[in-house]
């Protein structure tokens, strides 16, 4: 079932050639490729459905990511291409960039300054208010799905798979995502834009758990964790905090 992806590796897709592969989970695999057009010879990232999860659902969820992200343009939020399909291989065409996960950052124990990682929080919270005001939720806000490039200037929310647009007319069966970040109404098929901001929550704890800075943002954590989405802050409100504590902490 895996071998696949080391055919591709050095292959072709169209006219992008597979460089190498990024990452690979469970539903996808990413590579790093390249554009033969001689009009668009750029790096660019190919995530691939796996072959063997392309029943029409499959194939619908993907196909419905990629609509999504396609319809959403904002400096934070990944860019997508193209969506193309090869034979039984489906893929979407997006933006390559050179950096690592959030994630990555964190269990590097990477010394990152308390002014860079507050900016990096509140570039987050603006990419979500900005998916919001689309109509859009992500359904899948944790470290692992924040790409940041080396020099710490760009940052990406990517991952849409488990978003969704409203207004949603079913009830919502959720099998994936990580625990540790899926609001308790998610697990019942309910979602909201509340969903979003407990895992938006749950991640600020995470990140700014080893900085002093959590003090005073904590009270903000607590709410936005709150079982009753109905007492979760407004997304602008954790927003204004985490820019009161960035400005004075560059007061200092």
């Amino acid at each position: 079932m895996e071998g696949y992806k080391f055919k591709l590796k050095g292959g072709f897709l169209e006219n992008y050639k597979i460089e190498e592969v990024i990452w690979h989970g469970g539903t996808s695999t990413i590579y790093k490729g390249l554009s033969q057009d001689s009009d668009l010879n750029k790096i660019v990232a190919i995530k691939v459905l796996h072959p063997y999860r392309n029943l029409p659902h499959q194939i619908k969820a993907f196909k419905k990511e990629f609509k999504i992200l396609k319809n959403l343009s904002h400096p934070n939020i990944v860019k997508v291409y193209k969506f193309g399909r090869v034979d039984k291989i489906y893929y979407i065409i997006m933006e390559y960039i050179d950096g690592k996960s959030l994630r990555n950052i964190l269990n590097e124990n990477s010394e990152v300054s308390s002014r860079t990682i507050l900016k990096i929080l509140i570039k987050v919270g603006e990419a979500i208010e900005y998916v919001h005001s689309k109509k859009v939720i992500h359904n899948d806000i944790k470290p692992e799905n924040i790409l940041i490039s080396k020099n710490f200037l760009d940052l990406k929310i990517i991952d849409f798979g488990y978003a969704e647009k409203l207004p949603v007319f079913r009830r919502i069966n959720y099998t994936g995502g990580s625990e540790k970040y899926i609001a308790p109404e998610r697990k019942k098929g309910i979602i909201s834009f509340k969903s979003d901001i407990y895992s938006y929550g749950v991640m600020i704890e995470e990140v700014l758990s080893s900085y002093d800075l959590i003090e005073e943002i904590y009270p903000y954590i607590l709410l936005s964790k709150s079982e009753n989405p109905e007492k979760r802050p407004p997304l602008k409100e954790i927003i204004k905090k985490l820019k009161e504590i960035y400005e004075n902490w560059n007061n200092k």
